[in-house]
């Protein structure tokens, strides 16, 4: 029998800074009842990680995939990635720029959709694309924007299967994404805008269900009813966050 779902890590550079060693602590026992499994390079220090997990399970790819944001987002279109973990059912990647505030991951499992991941972060001058424009497909200019709009929006929940027919039913589309070095998280604007260009090849939510699975943590408001984790953190807003300020001390 497979496994519902299994938790991803990417390490990207081993040499993660305190803000990064915050959120793994906090992932790792935010959900340590379910497989949690590291991906990086062959031969990669993972001393630091092994401080806070001494017994970790690690699946590598090439070195290539983890020089940057920008490279790993290649890895995430490709077939072999998600058949590397073809034991369960479900990944949730958890970059670490996330955080996970209430343990809901069975629920979101079990909602029948294929991928969710919280929407992107536009300026505030700048209309969200209509439906029929994203139908229609997007300029080169404003797919720079779509993607820069995910920068550190690492966490996403998604269905194996399906994710893998699709780009096998999209491998043209997928293959010009991978090789386009000007697109800013180009796994992002594939999964969101293309994946379901004139057929629905995933089950994705509304945007309102959406923000119950995640929010932007700068957006982010503290509301009485907290989504499921908060992403877009980093070093150099996570003390800014409403959120992490008011935490207790021992967090």
């Amino acid at each position: 029998m497979k496994e519902l779902v299994s938790v991803i890590i990417p390490i990207l550079d081993p040499q993660i800074n305190p803000t990064e060693e915050k959120l793994l602590q906090h992932a790792l026992e935010m959900l340590s009842g379910y497989p949690i499994i590291f991906t990086t390079y062959e031969h990669a220090d993972l001393s630091i990680v092994k401080e806070h997990s001494e017994n970790i399970d690690v699946v590598t790819f090439p070195k290539r995939f983890f020089e940057s944001r920008q490279h790993f987002g290649k890895l995430l279109l490709m077939e072999d990635f998600y058949d590397r973990f073809n034991w369960c059912d479900f990944l949730l990647i958890h970059e670490l720029n996330s955080w996970v505030i209430k343990d809901e991951l069975h629920y979101w499992c079990k909602q029948g959709y294929d991928y969710i991941k919280s929407g992107p972060v536009f300026p505030s001058s700048m209309a969200p694309y209509s439906t029929v424009k994203r139908l229609m497909g997007l300029s080169e200019p404003e797919k720079r924007v779509y993607g820069e709009g995910y920068t550190d929006n690492g966490l996403y929940l998604c269905r194996i299967e399906r994710m893998t027919a699709t780009l096998k039913g999209k491998k043209k589309t997928a293959h010009q994404y991978r090789h386009d070095d000007s697109l800013p998280n180009p796994d992002s604007i594939f999964w969101d805008i293309e994946a379901n260009r004139f057929w629905p090849h995933l089950r994705k939510p509304t945007d309102i269900v959406r923000s119950h699975f995640a929010q932007d943590g700068v957006q982010y408001k503290n509301n009485k009813t907290s989504p499921f984790a908060l992403t877009g953190i980093s070093k150099d807003n996570i003390q800014d966050l409403p959120y992490f300020k008011t935490l207790p001390e021992t967090e």
